[in-house]
């Protein structure tokens, strides 16, 4: 049976499954091949920027936080109505909107309740999007945002890695290539010189 996928987790085992050799790796393998067929992709560090962000971000910690606020609100509100001064116009049929409006603490309960609600309805969002994310990559849905930025940014190091090493390789070889060719001229210009030397003494000896 073929393999369909892969899991983002196998990629970084591609730099242990070594060749006969011993050193080349089949992820030296990929990143040559991709070097002969497409350099555009040998930039894919600048296009992974956001994710090395991404990989900063608890989830668990900003919805602990976003709970903390929307309850810290509440506290707020709680206070203000206990505590509406005595002059406050109004009455039972007052909306709780306009019984907070009434003071400036509840103004600013009202003004921080819309903004706390803006940043939980962009937090759903995210999490709707993580989701689809794990699910267009195959990966487990329990798969934590960090785990999976993680394991992307870590492979992008050692693509880039591994490009630097083939890169620094190259370059050695065509120094030991020009190296060579300079000492095939250099023993080439030695032997006509030694010839040149040579007919006089030849015809001297006529």
């Amino acid at each position: 049976e073929g393999v369909s996928a892969i899991t983002l987790d196998s990629l970084l085992k591609l730099a242990e499954a070594k060749a006969f050799d011993k050193q080349t790796s089949a992820l030296h393998y990929l990143v040559s091949i991709v070097q002969k067929n497409d350099e555009d992709v040998l930039n894919l560090s600048e296009d992974f920027v956001p994710v090395k962000a991404a990989e900063r971000v608890a989830m668990d910690m900003l919805a602990s936080q976003l709970k903390e606020m929307q309850s810290g609100v509440r506290v707020v509100k709680d206070v203000v109505r206990r505590n509406l001064p005595a002059d406050t116009p109004c009455d039972e049929s007052s909306s709780e909107e306009e019984i907070l409006n009434s003071t400036s603490m509840g103004k600013f309960s009202i003004s921080a309740t819309s903004k706390i609600q803006s940043l939980a309805d962009e937090f759903d969002e995210a999490k709707v999007n993580f989701s689809n994310l794990l699910q267009f990559f195959g990966e487990d849905h329990t798969m934590s945002p960090e785990a999976f930025f993680c394991t992307i940014n870590t492979f992008v190091s050692m693509f880039e890695n591994t490009h630097k090493e083939l890169k620094r390789k190259e370059e050695a070889k065509e120094r030991r290539k020009r190296i060579e060719e300079k000492r095939k001229i250099r023993e080439e210009e030695k032997k006509k010189t030694a010839a040149k030397v040579s007919k006089p003494k030849l015809r001297a000896a006529v």
